[in-house]
Protein backbone atom coordinates (compact mmCIF):
# COMPACT_ATOMS: atom_id res chain seq x y z
CA UNK A 1 0.00 0.00 0.00
CA UNK A 2 1.30 3.60 -0.75
CA UNK A 3 1.60 5.87 2.31
CA UNK A 4 1.66 9.50 0.79
CA UNK A 5 3.97 11.96 2.67
CA UNK A 6 1.27 14.53 4.65
CA UNK A 7 1.27 17.76 6.11
CA UNK A 8 -1.37 17.26 8.06
CA UNK A 9 -0.77 14.17 10.29
CA UNK A 10 -2.98 14.20 12.60
CA UNK A 11 -5.87 14.68 9.97
CA UNK A 12 -4.59 11.12 8.80
CA UNK A 13 -4.60 9.70 11.86
CA UNK A 14 -8.07 10.30 12.23
CA UNK A 15 -8.84 9.08 8.97
CA UNK A 16 -7.08 5.84 9.87
CA UNK A 17 -9.38 4.82 12.83
CA UNK A 18 -11.24 1.89 12.97
CA UNK A 19 -8.70 -0.05 10.23
CA UNK A 20 -5.55 1.02 11.86
CA UNK A 21 -4.55 1.63 8.21
CA UNK A 22 -2.38 4.50 7.10
CA UNK A 23 -4.60 7.14 5.22
CA UNK A 24 -4.04 9.21 2.20
CA UNK A 25 -4.82 12.91 3.12
CA UNK A 26 -3.32 16.01 1.05
CA UNK A 27 -1.86 18.13 -1.56
CA UNK A 28 -2.29 20.31 -4.39
CA UNK A 29 -5.42 21.67 -5.73
CA UNK A 30 -5.19 24.00 -8.96
CA UNK A 31 -7.58 24.26 -12.26
CA UNK A 32 -6.18 22.12 -14.96
CA UNK A 33 -5.16 22.87 -18.17
CA UNK A 34 -8.13 22.51 -21.16
CA UNK A 35 -6.02 19.34 -22.13
CA UNK A 36 -5.94 17.56 -18.49
CA UNK A 37 -9.82 18.81 -18.59
CA UNK A 38 -10.05 16.91 -22.28
CA UNK A 39 -8.43 14.09 -21.54
CA UNK A 40 -10.44 13.72 -17.87
CA UNK A 41 -13.60 13.84 -19.94
CA UNK A 42 -12.16 10.99 -22.23
CA UNK A 43 -11.37 8.69 -19.06
CA UNK A 44 -14.60 9.00 -16.86
CA UNK A 45 -16.79 8.07 -19.70
CA UNK A 46 -14.35 5.17 -20.43
CA UNK A 47 -14.18 2.73 -17.81
CA UNK A 48 -12.07 -0.11 -16.42
CA UNK A 49 -13.06 -2.77 -14.11
CA UNK A 50 -11.61 -4.32 -10.91
CA UNK A 51 -12.33 -7.11 -9.48
CA UNK A 52 -11.39 -8.03 -5.77
CA UNK A 53 -12.76 -10.43 -3.20
CA UNK A 54 -16.39 -10.45 -4.36
CA UNK A 55 -16.38 -7.47 -5.17
CA UNK A 56 -15.95 -4.71 -8.31
CA UNK A 57 -15.23 -1.40 -8.65
CA UNK A 58 -15.00 0.72 -12.20
CA UNK A 59 -12.19 3.56 -13.00
CA UNK A 60 -11.20 5.47 -15.80
CA UNK A 61 -9.79 3.00 -18.32
CA UNK A 62 -6.55 2.26 -18.37
CA UNK A 63 -5.83 2.75 -14.62
CA UNK A 64 -3.89 0.04 -13.23
CA UNK A 65 -3.30 -1.60 -10.02
CA UNK A 66 0.07 -0.76 -8.22
CA UNK A 67 0.30 -2.67 -4.85
CA UNK A 68 -2.34 -5.08 -2.84
CA UNK A 69 -2.20 -7.26 -0.27
CA UNK A 70 -4.84 -10.60 -0.14
CA UNK A 71 -6.01 -13.40 2.30
CA UNK A 72 -8.26 -15.69 1.90
CA UNK A 73 -9.40 -17.73 4.84
CA UNK A 74 -6.39 -16.50 6.83
CA UNK A 75 -3.58 -17.66 3.83
CA UNK A 76 -2.02 -15.02 2.29
CA UNK A 77 -1.79 -15.39 -1.39
CA UNK A 78 0.79 -14.27 -3.48
CA UNK A 79 0.17 -12.43 -7.15
CA UNK A 80 0.71 -15.03 -10.13
CA UNK A 81 3.96 -14.85 -11.42
CA UNK A 82 4.30 -15.94 -14.93
CA UNK A 83 6.17 -19.49 -15.45
CA UNK A 84 6.91 -22.10 -17.91
CA UNK A 85 5.45 -25.69 -15.83
CA UNK A 86 9.49 -26.55 -16.07
CA UNK A 87 10.52 -23.46 -14.34
CA UNK A 88 7.30 -23.93 -11.60
CA UNK A 89 8.55 -28.12 -11.54
CA UNK A 90 12.39 -26.75 -10.41
CA UNK A 91 11.35 -23.97 -7.96
CA UNK A 92 9.48 -25.82 -6.00
CA UNK A 93 11.98 -29.21 -6.10
CA UNK A 94 14.54 -26.43 -4.91
CA UNK A 95 12.49 -25.32 -1.79
CA UNK A 96 11.44 -28.81 -0.96
CA UNK A 97 15.24 -29.67 -1.26
CA UNK A 98 16.20 -26.79 0.39
CA UNK A 99 13.75 -27.62 3.48
CA UNK A 100 14.34 -31.13 3.81
CA UNK A 101 18.17 -30.73 3.86
CA UNK A 102 18.22 -27.86 6.82
CA UNK A 103 18.31 -29.04 10.07
CA UNK A 104 15.78 -27.56 12.90
CA UNK A 105 18.17 -26.24 15.97
CA UNK A 106 16.47 -27.92 18.73
CA UNK A 107 14.72 -31.33 17.35
CA UNK A 108 17.78 -31.92 15.25
CA UNK A 109 15.85 -33.19 12.30
CA UNK A 110 14.65 -31.81 9.32
CA UNK A 111 12.94 -28.83 8.64
CA UNK A 112 10.49 -30.09 6.66
CA UNK A 113 7.85 -31.36 8.04
CA UNK A 114 5.44 -32.89 5.35
CA UNK A 115 5.60 -33.07 1.59
CA UNK A 116 1.81 -33.73 -0.10
CA UNK A 117 1.15 -33.60 -4.00
CA UNK A 118 -1.96 -33.32 -4.73
CA UNK A 119 -1.92 -33.77 -8.96
CA UNK A 120 0.20 -32.80 -11.27
CA UNK A 121 0.43 -29.24 -11.08
CA UNK A 122 -0.26 -28.63 -7.41
CA UNK A 123 1.99 -29.71 -4.32
CA UNK A 124 1.76 -28.75 -0.34
CA UNK A 125 4.63 -28.58 1.88
CA UNK A 126 4.59 -28.06 5.86
CA UNK A 127 7.21 -26.80 7.55
CA UNK A 128 8.73 -25.02 11.26
CA UNK A 129 8.36 -21.48 10.68
CA UNK A 130 12.30 -20.77 11.82
CA UNK A 131 14.73 -23.11 12.55
CA UNK A 132 14.25 -22.41 16.25
CA UNK A 133 10.64 -22.63 16.84
CA UNK A 134 8.79 -25.84 17.77
CA UNK A 135 5.71 -23.31 18.06
CA UNK A 136 4.54 -22.43 14.27
CA UNK A 137 4.34 -24.36 11.14
CA UNK A 138 4.08 -22.67 7.88
CA UNK A 139 2.03 -24.16 5.06
CA UNK A 140 2.70 -23.71 1.66
CA UNK A 141 0.59 -24.29 -1.40
CA UNK A 142 2.41 -23.83 -4.50
CA UNK A 143 -0.22 -24.53 -8.18
CA UNK A 144 0.98 -24.17 -11.61
CA UNK A 145 -2.07 -22.98 -13.96
CA UNK A 146 -2.42 -20.85 -17.05
CA UNK A 147 1.21 -20.57 -17.80
CA UNK A 148 1.51 -18.90 -13.90
CA UNK A 149 2.63 -19.85 -10.17
CA UNK A 150 0.59 -19.65 -7.56
CA UNK A 151 1.84 -19.54 -3.65
CA UNK A 152 -0.61 -19.59 -0.99
CA UNK A 153 0.65 -19.52 2.69
CA UNK A 154 -0.62 -20.11 6.45
CA UNK A 155 0.86 -20.45 9.42
CA UNK A 156 -0.33 -22.52 12.05
CA UNK A 157 0.27 -23.59 15.50
CA UNK A 158 2.02 -26.48 15.94
CA UNK A 159 -0.74 -28.95 17.04
CA UNK A 160 -3.18 -27.49 13.34
CA UNK A 161 -0.63 -29.08 11.45
CA UNK A 162 -3.75 -31.32 9.67
CA UNK A 163 -6.49 -29.12 9.53
CA UNK A 164 -4.18 -26.18 8.33
CA UNK A 165 -2.83 -28.37 5.33
CA UNK A 166 -6.79 -29.38 4.68
CA UNK A 167 -7.89 -25.58 4.93
CA UNK A 168 -5.32 -24.55 2.59
CA UNK A 169 -5.24 -27.77 0.44
CA UNK A 170 -9.10 -26.25 0.23
CA UNK A 171 -8.46 -23.24 -1.21
CA UNK A 172 -6.07 -23.80 -3.77
CA UNK A 173 -8.06 -26.89 -5.58
CA UNK A 174 -10.74 -24.11 -6.44
CA UNK A 175 -8.02 -21.74 -7.41
CA UNK A 176 -7.69 -20.86 -11.06
CA UNK A 177 -5.93 -18.46 -13.60
CA UNK A 178 -7.87 -15.20 -14.32
CA UNK A 179 -6.93 -12.79 -16.47
CA UNK A 180 -7.23 -8.81 -15.20
CA UNK A 181 -10.03 -8.05 -17.35
CA UNK A 182 -11.73 -11.32 -16.82
CA UNK A 183 -14.82 -10.78 -14.31
CA UNK A 184 -15.81 -14.73 -13.47
CA UNK A 185 -19.73 -14.79 -13.04
CA UNK A 186 -19.66 -17.62 -10.21
CA UNK A 187 -19.59 -16.96 -6.47
CA UNK A 188 -15.65 -17.12 -5.13
CA UNK A 189 -12.71 -14.59 -4.73
CA UNK A 190 -10.59 -12.53 -6.99
CA UNK A 191 -7.26 -11.69 -6.61
CA UNK A 192 -4.40 -10.84 -8.84
CA UNK A 193 -4.15 -13.36 -11.69
CA UNK A 194 -6.39 -15.80 -9.45
CA UNK A 195 -9.75 -16.55 -8.65
CA UNK A 196 -10.84 -19.38 -6.22
CA UNK A 197 -13.93 -20.48 -6.88
CA UNK A 198 -16.61 -21.12 -3.14
CA UNK A 199 -20.33 -20.33 -3.13
CA UNK A 200 -19.64 -20.06 0.81
CA UNK A 201 -17.84 -16.78 2.17
CA UNK A 202 -15.01 -17.01 4.18
CA UNK A 203 -12.74 -14.64 6.47
CA UNK A 204 -11.57 -12.53 3.09
CA UNK A 205 -9.33 -9.39 3.18
CA UNK A 206 -8.11 -7.01 0.90
CA UNK A 207 -6.20 -3.72 1.12
CA UNK A 208 -4.91 -2.81 -2.46
CA UNK A 209 -4.53 0.77 -4.36
CA UNK A 210 -5.40 2.19 -8.29
CA UNK A 211 -3.35 4.67 -9.97
CA UNK A 212 -5.83 6.76 -11.83
CA UNK A 213 -5.25 7.03 -15.59
CA UNK A 214 -4.06 10.71 -17.08
CA UNK A 215 -3.45 11.65 -13.19
CA UNK A 216 0.11 10.54 -11.95
CA UNK A 217 -0.32 12.18 -8.83
CA UNK A 218 -4.06 10.50 -7.64
CA UNK A 219 -4.98 6.92 -6.41
CA UNK A 220 -7.56 5.09 -4.93
CA UNK A 221 -7.31 2.43 -1.77
CA UNK A 222 -9.53 0.02 -1.07
CA UNK A 223 -9.73 -2.19 2.50
CA UNK A 224 -12.03 -5.16 3.03
CA UNK A 225 -11.99 -6.53 6.14
CA UNK A 226 -14.35 -8.52 8.24
CA UNK A 227 -14.63 -6.72 11.68
CA UNK A 228 -16.20 -7.74 14.87
CA UNK A 229 -18.61 -5.48 16.06
CA UNK A 230 -17.02 -5.58 19.57
CA UNK A 231 -14.09 -4.10 17.53
CA UNK A 232 -15.84 -1.50 16.14
CA UNK A 233 -14.64 2.59 16.73
CA UNK A 234 -16.28 5.70 16.97
CA UNK A 235 -17.77 6.41 13.38
CA UNK A 236 -16.05 8.07 10.84
CA UNK A 237 -17.87 11.42 11.55
CA UNK A 238 -17.33 11.46 15.12
CA UNK A 239 -13.56 10.68 14.87
CA UNK A 240 -13.52 14.24 12.47
CA UNK A 241 -15.14 15.95 15.01
CA UNK A 242 -12.22 16.57 17.17
CA UNK A 243 -9.54 17.48 14.34
CA UNK A 244 -9.76 21.66 15.21
CA UNK A 245 -8.82 20.86 18.17
CA UNK A 246 -6.00 18.39 17.48
CA UNK A 247 -4.75 20.28 14.68
CA UNK A 248 -4.64 23.69 16.13
CA UNK A 249 -3.42 26.79 13.93
CA UNK A 250 -3.19 23.97 10.42
CA UNK A 251 -7.18 23.18 10.81
CA UNK A 252 -7.74 26.35 8.37
CA UNK A 253 -5.73 24.79 6.42
CA UNK A 254 -7.89 22.21 5.56
CA UNK A 255 -10.78 22.58 3.75
CA UNK A 256 -14.01 20.32 4.23
CA UNK A 257 -15.72 19.83 0.34
CA UNK A 258 -18.50 17.52 1.65
CA UNK A 259 -18.96 15.52 4.60
CA UNK A 260 -21.96 13.07 5.99
CA UNK A 261 -23.85 10.34 5.61
CA UNK A 262 -24.01 8.18 2.78
CA UNK A 263 -25.06 4.54 1.67
CA UNK A 264 -23.02 2.69 -1.03
CA UNK A 265 -25.13 -0.34 -2.49
CA UNK A 266 -26.33 -1.72 0.51
CA UNK A 267 -23.60 -0.80 3.02
CA UNK A 268 -24.13 1.85 5.15
CA UNK A 269 -21.57 4.48 5.85
CA UNK A 270 -20.13 7.64 5.97
CA UNK A 271 -17.77 9.78 3.51
CA UNK A 272 -15.70 13.00 4.24
CA UNK A 273 -13.83 14.86 1.58
CA UNK A 274 -11.62 17.60 2.26
CA UNK A 275 -8.74 19.43 0.61
CA UNK A 276 -5.06 20.40 2.42
CA UNK A 277 -1.93 21.28 1.72
CA UNK A 278 1.05 19.16 0.92
CA UNK A 279 5.10 20.10 1.92
CA UNK A 280 5.30 21.99 -1.35
CA UNK A 281 2.75 24.34 -0.41
CA UNK A 282 0.17 22.64 -3.09
CA UNK A 283 -2.96 21.48 -2.46
CA UNK A 284 -4.57 18.06 -2.91
CA UNK A 285 -7.37 15.32 -2.25
CA UNK A 286 -7.91 13.59 0.66
CA UNK A 287 -11.38 11.78 0.18
CA UNK A 288 -13.03 8.93 1.89
CA UNK A 289 -15.70 6.41 2.91
CA UNK A 290 -16.22 4.04 5.33
CA UNK A 291 -18.70 2.03 7.14
CA UNK A 292 -17.42 -0.81 9.72
CA UNK A 293 -19.67 -3.29 8.62
CA UNK A 294 -22.33 -5.48 10.86
CA UNK A 295 -19.66 -8.02 11.98
CA UNK A 296 -20.02 -10.58 9.43
CA UNK A 297 -18.14 -11.86 6.69
CA UNK A 298 -20.83 -10.89 4.44
CA UNK A 299 -21.25 -7.58 6.05
CA UNK A 300 -17.33 -6.76 6.16
CA UNK A 301 -15.93 -3.18 7.36
CA UNK A 302 -15.34 -1.38 4.12
CA UNK A 303 -12.87 1.38 3.36
CA UNK A 304 -12.45 3.74 -0.37
CA UNK A 305 -10.01 6.54 -0.54
CA UNK A 306 -9.22 9.06 -3.20
CA UNK A 307 -6.15 10.88 -2.89
CA UNK A 308 -4.72 13.36 -5.19
CA UNK A 309 -1.29 15.57 -5.42
CA UNK A 310 0.21 12.22 -3.93
CA UNK A 311 4.43 12.50 -4.51
CA UNK A 312 6.16 11.25 -7.10
CA UNK A 313 8.45 8.19 -7.43
CA UNK A 314 11.09 10.44 -6.09
CA UNK A 315 8.99 11.86 -3.06
CA UNK A 316 8.42 15.10 -4.57
CA UNK A 317 5.01 16.64 -4.05
CA UNK A 318 3.43 17.10 -7.28
CA UNK A 319 0.51 19.46 -7.94
CA UNK A 320 -2.71 18.11 -8.80
CA UNK A 321 -4.39 18.31 -12.10
CA UNK A 322 -8.40 18.10 -11.09
CA UNK A 323 -10.27 20.69 -9.71
CA UNK A 324 -12.44 19.94 -6.39
CA UNK A 325 -15.13 20.05 -9.19
CA UNK A 326 -13.32 17.59 -11.21
CA UNK A 327 -12.47 15.88 -7.77
CA UNK A 328 -15.85 14.86 -6.54
CA UNK A 329 -17.25 14.47 -9.62
CA UNK A 330 -14.89 11.41 -9.68
CA UNK A 331 -14.81 10.39 -6.30
CA UNK A 332 -18.52 10.04 -7.12
CA UNK A 333 -18.32 7.92 -9.77
CA UNK A 334 -16.06 5.41 -8.68
CA UNK A 335 -17.63 5.33 -5.41
CA UNK A 336 -21.69 4.74 -7.22
CA UNK A 337 -19.82 2.03 -8.56
CA UNK A 338 -18.58 -0.15 -6.14
CA UNK A 339 -21.08 -2.90 -5.80
CA UNK A 340 -21.26 -6.93 -4.86
CA UNK A 341 -19.95 -8.58 -7.94
CA UNK A 342 -22.93 -10.33 -9.47
CA UNK A 343 -23.41 -13.95 -9.95
CA UNK A 344 -25.48 -16.89 -11.20
CA UNK A 345 -25.71 -18.65 -8.31
CA UNK A 346 -28.41 -19.27 -6.60
CA UNK A 347 -27.50 -19.17 -2.91
CA UNK A 348 -28.05 -16.30 -1.38
CA UNK A 349 -27.35 -15.56 2.64
CA UNK A 350 -29.17 -16.92 5.12
CA UNK A 351 -29.89 -20.01 2.45
CA UNK A 352 -29.06 -23.47 3.86
CA UNK A 353 -25.73 -24.64 1.97
CA UNK A 354 -25.55 -28.28 1.02
CA UNK A 355 -23.22 -30.81 3.04
CA UNK A 356 -19.88 -30.86 1.60
CA UNK A 357 -18.81 -34.23 -0.18
CA UNK A 358 -16.57 -36.04 1.28
CA UNK A 359 -17.40 -34.90 5.10
CA UNK A 360 -14.98 -31.82 5.95
CA UNK A 361 -12.60 -33.25 8.49
CA UNK A 362 -12.68 -33.15 12.04
CA UNK A 363 -10.77 -30.61 13.66
CA UNK A 364 -11.97 -27.98 10.67
CA UNK A 365 -12.45 -24.50 12.24
CA UNK A 366 -15.04 -21.61 11.82
CA UNK A 367 -14.89 -18.23 13.49
CA UNK A 368 -17.99 -16.48 14.91
CA UNK A 369 -19.77 -14.56 11.28
CA UNK A 370 -18.75 -17.34 9.11
CA UNK A 371 -21.36 -19.61 7.72
CA UNK A 372 -20.66 -23.44 9.49
CA UNK A 373 -19.07 -25.57 6.62
CA UNK A 374 -20.27 -28.79 8.13
CA UNK A 375 -23.56 -30.09 10.20
CA UNK A 376 -22.29 -31.36 13.27
CA UNK A 377 -21.19 -30.45 16.77
CA UNK A 378 -18.56 -27.68 17.25
CA UNK A 379 -16.18 -26.76 20.33
CA UNK A 380 -15.90 -22.97 21.31
CA UNK A 381 -12.72 -22.19 21.88
CA UNK A 382 -13.11 -20.23 25.24
CA UNK A 383 -12.51 -21.53 28.38
CA UNK A 384 -15.02 -21.42 31.42
CA UNK A 385 -18.82 -21.21 31.75
CA UNK A 386 -20.27 -21.14 28.47
CA UNK A 387 -24.29 -20.51 28.39
CA UNK A 388 -25.96 -23.61 26.10
CA UNK A 389 -22.61 -25.53 26.95
CA UNK A 390 -19.13 -24.85 24.84
CA UNK A 391 -19.82 -27.99 22.73
CA UNK A 392 -23.45 -27.50 20.24
CA UNK A 393 -24.76 -28.56 17.37
CA UNK A 394 -24.75 -26.18 14.12
CA UNK A 395 -26.45 -27.37 10.55
CA UNK A 396 -24.51 -26.33 7.50
CA UNK A 397 -25.42 -22.53 6.50
CA UNK A 398 -26.10 -21.07 10.04
CA UNK A 399 -24.01 -18.02 10.99
CA UNK A 400 -21.56 -19.39 13.97
CA UNK A 401 -22.23 -17.26 16.78
CA UNK A 402 -20.58 -15.31 19.96
CA UNK A 403 -20.48 -17.56 23.32
CA UNK A 404 -21.74 -15.77 26.24
CA UNK A 405 -19.61 -16.53 29.26
CA UNK A 406 -20.83 -16.68 32.19
CA UNK A 407 -18.95 -15.27 35.20
CA UNK A 408 -18.87 -15.41 39.34
CA UNK A 409 -21.53 -13.87 41.12
CA UNK A 410 -21.36 -11.39 43.62
CA UNK A 411 -22.99 -11.69 47.13
CA UNK A 412 -25.47 -8.98 45.81
CA UNK A 413 -25.75 -11.20 42.64
CA UNK A 414 -26.61 -13.81 44.04
CA UNK A 415 -28.95 -12.49 46.63
CA UNK A 416 -31.26 -11.00 43.36
CA UNK A 417 -30.55 -14.41 41.34
CA UNK A 418 -28.36 -12.14 38.72
CA UNK A 419 -25.43 -13.39 37.50
CA UNK A 420 -22.36 -11.86 35.16
CA UNK A 421 -22.28 -12.51 31.60
CA UNK A 422 -20.19 -11.32 28.91
CA UNK A 423 -20.74 -12.09 25.33
CA UNK A 424 -17.47 -12.90 22.57
CA UNK A 425 -16.66 -13.96 19.29
CA UNK A 426 -14.50 -17.04 19.66
CA UNK A 427 -13.49 -19.96 16.99
CA UNK A 428 -15.21 -23.02 16.94
CA UNK A 429 -13.95 -26.40 16.13
CA UNK A 430 -15.68 -29.31 14.38
CA UNK A 431 -15.92 -32.33 17.36
CA UNK A 432 -18.18 -35.22 16.31
CA UNK A 433 -20.55 -35.78 13.39
CA UNK A 434 -23.39 -37.19 15.17
CA UNK A 435 -27.40 -36.81 14.77
CA UNK A 436 -28.52 -33.60 16.27
CA UNK A 437 -30.50 -34.08 19.42
CA UNK A 438 -34.25 -34.35 19.53
CA UNK A 439 -34.37 -30.51 19.23
CA UNK A 440 -31.52 -28.78 18.02
CA UNK A 441 -31.50 -24.79 18.57
CA UNK A 442 -30.16 -22.84 15.83
CA UNK A 443 -27.63 -20.36 16.57
CA UNK A 444 -30.79 -17.34 16.20
CA UNK A 445 -32.57 -18.98 18.87
CA UNK A 446 -29.38 -19.00 20.98
CA UNK A 447 -29.06 -15.08 20.63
Amino acid sequence: MKFPFLLSFALAAILCGTFNFSMAASNNLEKSTMKNQNAYMENVEKKTTFCMGRFLIDLPAGSKLSGGNYKYDFIKLEPSKPASFDDFEKEVEKIESDLKLAEHKYTKKSMLLKSVRLDKNTKLLAAWKTNFSTAEITIFGYRWDGGNRFLFQRDVDDDKLEPGMSRVQDAITRLRSRADNDIPTEPGYCFVGGFIANPRWRNEEISLDIDIAGHPDAFVSVWIYPLASYKHDKPLLERMGGITQILGNLATSVHVLRQGDRQVGSYKGQEHLASAPNSGGMRGHAFVWETQGEGTLETPAIKIELTTGHQDDKGNPQKTSLTDKEAMKLWDDILNSFRLRPTGDSIKTGEVILEPSPRLPLGELAATGRACPQTGWWQASEAGEIEGGARQYFRAGETMPQVTTLGESSLWQKLKGARPSYRTATVWKLVDYDEAPAYAPSSHDKG
